[in-house]
Formats: C-alpha cells, sequence, structure tokens
C-alpha cells in the first residue's frame, strides 16, 4: 500500500517522538516520493534534539524550503549545545522572525551566561510574551541589575500582574538577597495562583524566616488556596532553619490528615535536618527508620553531619552502622565523614582506622573551590 504524502509524515513524526529510533525516521524519510517542509523539519527536530548538530546542518542546508520552524529548531539546537555563535548566525540570516525566534535566541544567550547580550537583545525585541519575561528573570536571578531592569520593564507593559511572571520575580528576589522586594511584588498582584504563594514562602524560608513563612501559609489557606507538597517543603524547610520544632513537626504530620498529601523523601529529609539543627538527633533517626522509603545518602548524611556538630557518638555509631549495612560500596564523603566523628568526639585511633581505609582504598581528598563573578567573567579558585 503507497501511503499519502500527508500519512508518510505523520508515521514519522509518530517515530520521532521517540528520539532513540532517529535511524528509523531517516528510513522512512528517504522512501518518501514527496517530501513536505513538515517532513523535513521532523527529521531537522531529530537530529538537533538528539545534539546531532552537524547532521542538522546537512539536512538543513539542503532542504528546498525552510519556514520559521526550521529556523528556530536549529537555534534551539545549537543553543543546547553551547554553540551561541551558530545559533545567532542562524538567526541573523532569517528574513523574517517570530516570537519563538526571539525567545530561543535570548535562551541561547542565558544558558551561555552572556547575560549583556541577552539583555540587549531583550530591548531590541519588537514584541514580548509571557515566555520571555520568565526567561529573561529566571536566567538572570543572579545578576539583580538586569532583574530590576526587566521587572520594569514587565510594569510598563502591564504583565507584572500576571502571576507567572509574578512567581519568577519573586524567585529571583529572593534568590539574589532582596526578599523585601520579593513581598513587595507579592503583595501588588492582584492574582495569586498556588505557585506565587509557594515561591514566596520558599524565599522567606531561604532567608530564615520561619514565622514569616507560617503567616504567609495562613493567608494562604484563608485565601482558599489549597496547598501541595511544594507549599510543604517550603514551609518545613523554614521551620528547619528558625528552629520551629514543634510548629514543623505539626505541619508533617497535618500533610496526610488534613489536607491528604502523602509525605514525599524530601518532606521526610526537611524533617530530618529540622531535629537534627534543633539537636533531637535520636528523633531523627528514628524517622529514618520508620520513614517509607530507603534512605539515601543526603539524609543519612545530613544526620551524621549533625552527629559530628553536636559530638554525638551514640547516635553518630548507630548512622555509621545503618549506612554500612547497606551493603553499597561506601563512597569517600562517607569514609570521611566516619572518620570526622571520631576525630570530633576525641576516638583518634577509630578515626584513623577510616582514614587508613581511605588510603587503601586510593581515595584522596578534592581540594574544593570557589567560582566569582567579576565584570561578566567568572573566575574559579581553590578554597585552601
Amino acid at each position: 500500500m503507497r501511503l499519502s504524502r500527508n500519512t508518510c509524515s505523520m508515521v514519522m513524526q509518530f517515530k520521532l517522538w521517540s528520539h532513540s529510533c532517529v535511524a528509523d525516521a531517516c528510513k522512512v524519510f528517504e522512501k518518501m516520493p514527496v517530501k513536505d517542509v513538515v517532513a523535513w523539519n521532523s527529521i531537522l527536530d531529530a537530529y538537533a534534539s538528539t545534539d546531532q548538530m552537524d547532521d542538522a546542518l546537512k539536512v538543513f542546508n539542503s532542504m528546498p524550503l525552510k519556514d520559521l520552524s526550521s529556523f528556530n529548531i536549529m537555534i534551539s539546537g545549537y543553543s543546547s549545545i553551547g554553540k551561541t555563535l551558530s545559533a545567532r548566525s542562524i538567526f541573523d540570516n532569517m528574513a523574517e522572525k517570530d516570537i519563538v525566534s526571539w525567545n530561543s535566541m535570548i535562551s541561547a544567550y542565558i544558558q551561555g551566561e552572556d547575560m549583556e547580550r541577552a539583555c540587549d537583545l531583550f530591548r531590541e525585541m519588537p514584541a514580548k510574551n509571557i515566555i520571555t519575561w520568565n526567561t529573561m528573570v529566571k536566567g538572570f536571578l543572579q545578576n539583580q541589575l538586569y532583574g530590576t531592569e526587566v521587572h520594569i520593564y514587565a510594569i510598563d507593559n502591564g504583565l507584572a500582574s500576571s502571576p507567572h511572571v509574578t512567581t519568577a520575580l519573586i524567585d529571583m528576589y529572593a534568590k539574589c538577597g532582596s526578599i523585601q522586594q520579593g513581598l513587595q511584588v507579592f503583595y501588588k498582584s492582584q492574582v495569586k495562583d498556588i505557585y506565587c504563594w509557594n515561591a514566596l514562602i520558599s524565599g522567606l524560608a531561604l532567608h530564615g524566616h520561619g514565622y514569616a513563612a507560617l503567616n504567609i501559609f495562613n493567608k494562604m489557606r484563608k485565601n482558599h488556596t489549597r496547598p501541595d507538597d511544594i507549599t510543604f517543603i517550603g514551609l518545613l524547610s523554614a521551620c528547619s532553619h528558625s528552629g520551629l520544632v514543634q510548629e514543623g513537626s505539626q505541619l508533617f504530620y497535618s500533610m496526610q490528615k488534613e489536607f491528604g498529601i502523602s509525605p514525599k523523601i524530601e518532606h521526610y529529609g526537611c524533617m530530618v535536618d529540622l531535629l537534627s539543627r534543633a539537636r533531637h538527633l535520636d528523633c531523627a533517626l528514628q524517622l529514618i527508620k520508620t520513614m517509607p522509603f530507603k534512605p539515601g545518602e543526603a539524609i543519612l548524611g545530613a544526620l551524621l553531619s549533625a552527629c559530628i556538630v553536636h559530638q554525638d557518638l551514640e547516635v553518630g555509631e548507630r548512622v555509621v552502622k545503618l549506612v554500612s549495612s547497606r551493603g553499597n560500596y561506601l563512597s569517600d564523603g562517607e569514609l570521611m565523614m566516619f572518620s570526622n566523628l571520631y576525630a570530633s568526639c576525641g576516638q583518634w585511633e577509630e578515626a584513623n582506622k577510616w582514614r587508613e581505609m581511605m588510603n587503601d582504598t586510593g581515595i584522596v581528598k578534592t581540594a574544593g573551590f570557589s567560582v566569582v563573578e567579576v565584570n561578566g567573567k567568572f573566575h574559579k579558585f581553590l578554597a585552601g
């Protein structure tokens, strides 16, 4: 049976839903008697989506007819592999650009950490949509100067009231250390969805404002906005950073009972952190043993770190036993923490035993490093 041109395009697009079938899609493409622009774009996207940009370029150059989607696919493809100059070359050669083209190019600069060019292109952009604003705000989280400029643009263009933009702005200001400005954005917004509330609660948690986060949660409930699992991660984190053990415990146990939300491993992790910071190490260990999840290295490591800080050898040794009983290969981080636990409690012989085990397995402590941004450039240096 001979397939029509449109049918062939549909068959090939179906195969392209799984990027592991690029070779099969190529076979279908080659057998097509007539290839329309949809078919060409489908095979082009198959290569671009799997980072095969050399092959994508060959297809692009072979296309008898290109539409906007063809150029946008190439821009996104080059962006995903960090070839910003190649993406810009495609962008500049477009006779016509749509909003997807502009957004894709701005996103390419942001992914390449070229904030200055992203902002220049943002200013040149003739029309902006919600995706544009969100891309810019999220991209400049670490650069408040640019972020404030985007905020002003949003206000001038009447988009500041959008809950999507509100959420991105709150997140930006919180991570830039300006939670008060985040609060102003929140209260000025006329429409607040669950994401706005969650962004503010998480931002307050980040800055250790536990009581303020709980106050926002109470306002959220009065507003008849139903919390979700992300809400409780923010709340538990806020309680943890503020030492609110009783409040955090009540929230944790109210999740299932009052809101029908089953705690996930992240919620248990927050509770372990909360209890550990408050020196309730035995309670934290009991919670780990009774939770319906297999404890990972992160949760056990958090408790073990607290045992080191508080010099609690009794609970620490029980954690060591629990970690060792998993049957997995002990990581260099775990061996180092075991050694540090005994060293913090003055058990030097036991500490040396674990350190010798590290030496026997060829583990070398890796030097840490820090990264700073100076005049738009990133510099890395060793710590210590």
